[in-house]
């Protein structure tokens, strides 16, 4: 008997000398089907299938197993018409490959009544006749073929059936506080007792300090998604699926609003077209909800995500050659869109940049009406100089720092004594653990090459990376011991003081461009660009520097160069 995978495309691959030798040895063609693709990586029931339809080929038409070609299907559905392994069985019986085509059941054919109708014509009007192991079907016989059809409409029947008793016992689940089953959640367990998720302490532990990190950065440096990644992985903490933590997942831990204590189900829906699955989103109001243990609050979920959507915004594009102070943060007071890095100006003899410019990115847009073919929704206006709209946002918000003690108090002081003593000791623990398991690590190493199982080589290349993981972390905690240090031998008002004295000194005698973007990418919510107005937002509360800047808006600069 000889056996084709489904995955082998049908007609041009095959030579004239192959096709003339399937012509005139083949007499019969089996067509196997599991439906996923567990049972197609087991084998589940396709050797079944094929041995039952050998076996009625040889004892009911004499057809003997080298007179035999099998066709399997693995992991396809039955309702759908593009399945490679039942294309390529079909081309080869209008080729006059075999004059019998071989299933074990109806169902295996198709799950759809248009489309086993369909088949079976092209089968039939090949000149070859279906023969199913478990029913029999005569193209001359009404009753039969009536029979036939029945049996096409009852899978069909079925098969939707089960999709919504499934879908229907889920939801009533869901409505007795209960999870239908759920893919790996971090930070929680899941209670198969009771069918719901319970906290996972070491994971949520890592989930608190993940936010931390993205909220308020660490040891004074601010942390996107992919350093957050780094620095798990660098920690040794176990990844939610196997041994690496990649940004993605970490984007999609911080994004899930399940730690808010509330898990959604039914926020999509899996639909069948064609033999083919499509997630199609759901409306809000039809979401089911399963109260779980809380995180964090909502406010603190909203920052987070504001935070998130920032940093993509910031990182997006090319890194632009000169200093922006507002990449990511301006938006065209025209249109609403953002404003981005423009071409500057240039010397017409030596081509030098003369000036630099923030311009709209909505005047790039192409967008056209339908009917007419008009261009519509394109912003229309002049650009903004890129030197005047820093310096005018530069100063702003230094006089703002400068006058605002109780601005300065918040943004120094946001966090209680207690809670940031107590963190700073988990981190403390976290690194200490770390710190240990490396040197474990480089001790296992150096017993390796004691024992002359490795060589100098592979014990350079394997010491290199660990020198400098424990070169870092305990760089990390020298600096973290001398935080707690500072925490716990002075006063909570004294360091605030002495911390707004140090930043004044700071903005007197000089900042450098990064710095300065630093502080505007945390102070600074959004700048709304005008053609003659610029409006800044800020990102602290309750503070207005003067009765001319009311609202947290600031707007100004007239023509002055824009």
């Amino acid at each position: 008997m000889i056996r084709l995978p489904g995955d082998r495309q049908f007609g041009h691959e095959y030579s004239t000398q192959e096709l003339t030798h399937l012509m005139t040895s083949i007499q019969a063609v089996i067509y196997a089907r599991v439906s996923t693709q567990d049972q197609a990586r087991h084998g589940y029931s396709l050797e079944s299938q094929i041995a039952r339809s050998r076996e009625l080929l040889k004892t009911k038409y004499n057809i003997a197993d080298e007179f035999v070609l099998a066709v399997v299907e693995q992991g396809e559905m039955g309702d759908d018409p593009n399945r490679p392994a039942l294309n390529q069985a079909l081309w080869l019986v209008e080729q006059g490959i075999g004059n019998k085509f071989v299933v074990l059941h109806p169902d295996r054919l198709a799950r759809d009544l248009k489309l086993q109708l369909f088949i079976t014509e092209r089968i039939w009007n090949a000149g070859c006749d279906i023969v199913f192991v478990e029913m029999d079907v005569d193209p001359n016989n009404p009753e039969s073929l009536l029979l036939y059809n029945i049996q096409g409409a009852i899978a069909q029947y079925n098969k939707a059936k089960i999709l919504a008793n499934s879908k229907r016992g889920r939801r009533a689940k869901v409505m007795n506080g209960k999870i239908p089953g759920v893919r790996r959640v971090y930070g929680y367990s899941f209670d198969k007792t009771n069918d719901t998720l319970v906290v996972n302490e070491v994971e949520r532990d890592v989930y608190l300090m993940m936010v931390d990190w993205l909220l308020r950065g660490k040891d004074g440096r601010p942390m996107t998604l992919t350093s957050v990644a780094r620095e798990l992985s660098l920690l040794g903490i176990p990844a939610p699926n196997g041994d690496k933590w990649y940004q993605a997942t970490v984007s999609r831990i911080v994004k899930n609003p399940v730690y808010t204590g509330t898990f959604y189900y039914g926020k999509t829906e899996c639909r069948q077209r064609a033999g083919r699955k499509e997630i199609v989103k759901k409306p809000v109001h039809e979401w089911q909800t399963v109260p779980v243990p809380a995180y964090i609050d909502e406010k603190t979920f909203d920052e987070l995500q504001e935070r998130i959507a920032l940093l993509g915004r910031r990182n997006r594009g090319a890194k632009p050659k000169a200093s922006y102070l507002l990449k990511g943060l301006a938006r065209c007071g025209r249109c609403g869109a953002a404003v981005v890095a423009g071409a500057p100006s240039r010397d017409k003899q030596t081509g030098e940049p003369i000036y630099r410019y923030y311009t709209c990115s909505g005047k790039g847009r192409k967008i056209f009406e339908v009917g007419t073919g008009r261009q519509v929704h394109r912003c229309s206006g002049r650009n903004w100089r890129q030197d005047v709209v820093d310096d005018y946002v530069w100063r702003y918000v230094s006089e703002c720092l400068w006058h605002a003690q109780d601005a300065l108090k918040q943004i120094f002081g946001q966090r209680s004594e207690a809670v940031r003593l107590t963190e700073l000791q988990t981190r403390r623990q976290r690194l200490v653990a770390a710190l240990a398991e490396k040197r474990e690590e480089r001790k296992r190493w150096l017993q390796l090459a004691a024992k002359g199982r490795i060589d100098d080589s592979e014990l350079d290349e394997a010491l290199g990376p660990l020198k400098r993981d424990l070169a870092d972390l305990s760089a990390q905690l020298r600096q973290l011991e001398q935080e707690l240090a500072s925490l716990t031998a002075a006063g909570r008002p004294e360091r605030v003081e002495a911390a707004i004295a140090s930043f004044r000194r700071f903005l007197h005698d000089g900042i450098a461009e990064s710095e300065k973007k630093q502080l505007v990418d945390a102070l600074i919510r959004k700048v709304v660009l005008r053609d003659d107005v610029i409006e800044i937002y800020t990102a602290w509360s309750g503070v207005v520097p003067s009765a001319s800047r009311s609202k947290n808006a600031n707007a100004g600069q007239g023509d002055g160069g824009l």
